[in-house]
């Protein structure tokens, strides 16, 4: 067995090794970048903040990534915001598109600071649109919320009618004659009380010491139907809430289109089209010629270029021409887009990413919106499943671990899966099953060693 120090050495150099890839990685993409945050009080009464990072690579692939798991002094705004802001310039993220949080009011500070933060370090491509989407509440949490209360409100229905349903489904006979009750105009609830002489005893009995609910009446299965009514999917049938939510899209997407454009712009290097002047400077060319500003002599020097003549005073005009044409062709493109056929929405096997991956080229534009968009998380499941990691390895028998530790180890496995996943060459079994024989034939080399000791 290796000594603990060295085993302490080996993990941190491994967790640094793997960690300036990933950041090599994130750098490269040059993409947005999305978070989901979360906190969590270990068995050590330490509270610990995980911060997961989730991009789409050049390849299309969905990248998600534990990139922080510390220990926080507190839950309140300033240290949650303080904690991003470093581990932001720790990994070099300075893009950042959308932060997906719990609904509690510490967040609100947290995003508007982090926001501000962004924009101090760098320019306005820092965030899209502002940042006014940066906040993403988690739909997870929010649906918890609502379906706690309402059960909350309608709990002794709701236990009256689950009572029923596990009487009911105790045995084939009593399945059977509620079915029966169904059939009548009775209700199937009144017939078994009328048919089964055991189940109005079933209620009188007690349950982990406490008398099980009343059989359900009337108006419980009324406050049933209503609950049913409000889980399902809403707008359904609402011709009027569908064309203005369908407006509201339409309208988020073009503001996209005009930012995303923006930078397209901005970020590349303007291009001019020798055949789009054709017309005002005469002759054209069976070859397509391009000029930038390095390129162009001002004509009072007495120089100019032959293939392109336009002369410094003239280049606003062209730059802003070039931006309204750009403009122009996104607009078309988003119209192309939308007027494309639809794919059958009934194809479970269809792969968005991939669609995305083999389509991209005939959208710029859209694809890069897409690469941002389809990646932002809407629950913050994927920081809450790092507790679950953090629970294994910060268990009562481990929980004198330092937090950078901690760290390290919940982080590099993270890295380690991740890698292990993303190769669909890699057979997981094929190497356990190398791994196990390796296993035994150690243990057959120390028995027989052993062997060897005694018949010496």
């Amino acid at each position: 067995m290796s000594s603990r120090r060295t085993m302490d050495r080996d993990v941190m150099e491994l967790f640094l090794e793997e960690k300036t890839m990933l950041k090599s990685l994130i750098c490269n993409n040059k993409q947005w970048v999305s978070l989901t945050t979360n906190l969590c009080t270990s068995v050590q009464n330490m509270s610990y903040m995980v911060i997961t990072a989730h991009f789409i690579n050049s390849d299309w692939c969905l990248n998600m990534r534990i990139i922080s798991f510390s220990a926080i002094e507190d839950h309140k705004g300033k240290s949650i915001r303080k904690k991003i802001g470093v581990c932001l310039q720790d990994w070099g993220i300075e893009r950042l598109f959308a932060i997906t949080v719990d609904n509690a009011t510490a967040n609100d500070i947290v995003v508007g600071y982090v926001t501000m933060q962004l924009l101090t370090w760098r320019n306005d491509d820092a965030l899209v649109l502002a940042g006014q989407y940066m906040h993403v509440c988690c739909c997870a949490h929010i649906l918890n919320l609502i379906v706690v209360s309402g059960l909350r409100e309608l709990h002794v229905s709701v236990m009256a009618i689950r009572n029923v349903v596990k009487y009911v489904r105790s045995s084939s006979t009593k399945l059977q004659t509620f079915k029966q009750g169904k059939m009548t105009n009775t209700p199937p609830t009144f017939r078994m009380a009328e048919v089964d002489k055991p189940y109005e005893a079933y209620f009188a009995e007690k349950e982990n010491n406490v008398r099980r609910v009343c059989p359900p009446g009337p108006e419980d299965w009324e406050s049933a139907e209503r609950i049913v009514k409000f889980l399902k999917i809403i707008f359904g049938n609402d011709n009027l809430m569908v064309e203005q939510m369908t407006k509201t899209v339409k309208d988020l997407l073009n503001e996209f289109y005009d930012a995303y454009s923006a930078f397209s712009a901005s970020s590349t290097p303007l291009m001019y089209d020798e055949s789009s002047f054709s017309g005002s400077y005469g002759g054209t060319s069976s070859s397509q010629r391009f000029t930038t500003e390095a390129n162009l002599v001002d004509v009072a020097g007495g120089e100019c270029d032959d293939d392109f003549r336009v002369a410094r005073p003239f280049l606003g005009y062209a730059r802003k021409v070039s931006v309204q044409n750009e403009s122009r062709r996104v607009v078309s493109e988003v119209e192309r887009y939308l007027k494309d056929p639809v794919e059958d929405p009934c194809n479970l096997k269809l792969n968005v990413l991939l669609w995305w991956r083999v389509n991209g080229l005939r959208y710029p534009i859209l694809e890069k919106i897409a690469r941002d968009v389809l990646v932002v998380p809407i629950s913050i499941v994927a920081s809450e499943s790092a507790f679950s990691t953090g629970r294994r390895i910060i268990d009562e028998c481990r929980s004198s671990l330092t937090p950078t530790m901690v760290e390290a180890l919940i982080c590099t496995e993270n890295w380690l899966q991740s890698k292990l996943f993303a190769n669909p060459v890699y057979n997981l079994q094929e190497d356990i099953k190398e791994q196990m024989f390796h296993m035994e034939l150690q243990e057959v080399e120390a028995v027989s060693a052993d062997i060897g000791v005694m018949d010496v």
